[in-house]
């Protein structure tokens, strides 16, 4: 297994519409090509952090290469434009887990 964390910073003044938007264009389409997330979480210090799960890095690239080419991404990208900034920064990186199995 492999994850993807992704960190979005300054989203203190928009974070509602930052969660509408994703719950109602983003998070479909990547749920359509069969990425799992773990969870989603409004931090104390006005980030928004994302987990999500894959069987393997190929899977990673396959889903997101899926989501890239949907329509309703197209759609997503032109309704975001028409929002506020939602964000300021975006980090995000592939991690493993180091917890052995079975414990």
């Amino acid at each position: 297994m492999i994850y993807r964390m992704r960190v979005y910073s300054g989203v203190a003044t928009h974070v509602d519409a930052f969660n509408a938007f994703f719950n109602q264009h983003l998070l479909p389409v990547q749920l359509r090509h069969g990425a799992r997330l773990v969870g989603r979480w409004h931090t104390e210090d006005d980030r928004v952090v994302a987990i999500w799960e894959y069987d393997s890095r190929e899977e990673y690239r396959r889903i997101q290469e899926a989501v890239v080419l949907d329509p309703d991404s197209a759609s997503a990208k032109a309704i975001r434009d028409t929002l506020p900034q939602l964000f300021d920064s975006m980090q995000e990186t592939l991690m493993v887990s180091t917890v052995l199995r079975g414990l």
